[in-house]
């Protein structure tokens, strides 16, 4: 008997050794609390910042842009395209992309909208019935645990086998490096967990498809190619996982930032036509991935220097976001400000899921503002992750009880 492999974050190859490099120890709690003025730190050397054994770190808005489309810097993931679907580059990225990404295009998405907030109504009149809520674990993860999963086709009656091992991968985005025994033993347990009940998943689309992209996935593809077992599983355990962390942590810093700044919540709550924008703002303001590495595939000539194969280069979407040669102002948050940042990517491994985790916070937060929430004043603290970066619980009183939609 096979054994399943165990699905790893997708999207993120950061040499382990990465983290040493850097003038400041991205563990400490100053770091999680706010990693900002750690950046400006940075950034003093300029746009890209030289470390030690050649590493680049980038801060500059316009060096990230061009490297993130620059087809001389890739993934490089080479022995890690054995663990995982995406992490590859063209020609097989766009090829493997391809194959998953129906329920994420534009059309899907907004076939979904009226879904989403259905659900997130349900969800925020519940908690306003309640008069508080803890915005993370009763908000933001049911919506987007719930969402990615009937989107990707598990099952909620499956519901008692998935969880567990699903929220027990929180936290997986980071490599081992920066990870303590329980947590790497805690991973270790939940991958397998989940990657034997995605196993036994696939097996009975084999045998009974339905309407779903496991179903898609277990099929040839437009080729005629068709799937191994392990690269299904692989490809929906990723799907999954990057499917729902990254999105609870958007809506969780986003309404931890609209609360911090009333003003501009107000203008949420005074026009919800203007959700989108508050969206691209709060993703400016305090993305949830807080680097993109990409590596040198050849020699090349690029952000002002030469840049040898083999190169490994940091990007940072929070400094970059905040860069003030094209934010002004740019450690305010401001909801009227035209969208630009870097929170979901560029280039050929823009996020797969974009207009989904759009749609979602969109949503969510439009139901929060018409709840008119406060902070409890109990403290609130991040994640003690490095790759994302989240609040860690978010308890908030809502003082308002909406009239329910007719």
């Amino acid at each position: 008997m096979t054994r399943e492999p165990q699905p790893q974050p997708p999207g993120i190859a950061v040499p382990e050794d990465f983290w040493r490099h850097l003038p400041f120890d991205v563990r400490g709690e100053a770091f999680r609390a706010d990693p900002y003025p750690f950046y400006e730190l940075l950034r003093a050397e300029g746009p890209v910042a030289s470390l030690a054994d050649g590493v680049l770190v980038v801060t500059g808005y316009h060096a990230a842009t061009a490297i993130l489309g620059d087809p001389s810097f890739g993934l490089g993931a080479g022995a890690l395209e054995s663990q995982s679907f995406l992490l590859v580059d063209p020609p097989e990225h766009r090829r493997r992309r391809a194959r998953v990404g129906g329920p994420f295009s534009a059309r899907a998405v907004e076939r979904l909208r009226p879904a989403i907030r259905h659900r997130t109504g349900e969800l925020v009149c519940a908690a306003a019935a309640r008069g508080e809520a803890e915005a993370v674990s009763e908000l933001a993860l049911p919506l987007a645990l719930e969402l990615i999963c009937a989107l990707v086709g598990v099952p909620m009656d499956d519901r008692p086998r998935w969880y567990g091992p699903l929220v027990g991968l929180t936290g997986g985005f980071d490599p081992p490096a920066l990870r303590d025994e329980e947590n790497t033993a805690r991973l270790a347990t939940a991958r397998l967990d989940f990657a034997h009940y995605l196993g036994e998943l696939v097996e009975e689309r084999r045998r009974v498809p339905r309407d779903d992209l496991v179903s898609a996935l277990v099929a040839p593809g437009p080729d005629g190619t068709a799937l191994t077992g392990p690269e299904i599983v692989t490809a929906l355990g990723q799907l999954v996982i990057a499917g729902f962390e990254p999105t609870v942590h958007l809506m969780a810093n986003g309404l931890h930032a609209l609360l911090r700044h009333p003003a501009q919540f107000a203008r949420l709550q005074a026009d919800p036509s203007c959700a989108p924008d508050v969206v691209e703002e709060v993703l400016r303001y305090d993305p949830t991935v807080q680097i993109m590495t990409r590596i040198a595939l050849r020699d090349t000539d690029a952000v002002g220097r030469h840049v040898p194969a083999g190169t490994v280069v940091g990007i940072l979407p929070g400094a970059a976001n905040r860069d003030p040669e094209v934010f002004p102002d740019p450690h305010r948050l401001d909801v009227t400000r035209a969208p630009q940042h870097l929170a979901l990517g560029r280039g050929e491994h823009f996020c797969l899921g974009a207009g989904l985790v759009r749609a979602q916070a969109q949503a969510l937060l439009t139901d929060l503002a018409r709840c008119r929430p406060a902070l409890t004043g109990e403290p609130v603290r991040y994640r003690d992750t490095v790759m994302l970066r989240g609040v860690e619980r978010l308890p908030v009183v809502l003082t308002e009880r909406p009239e329910a939609d007719g």
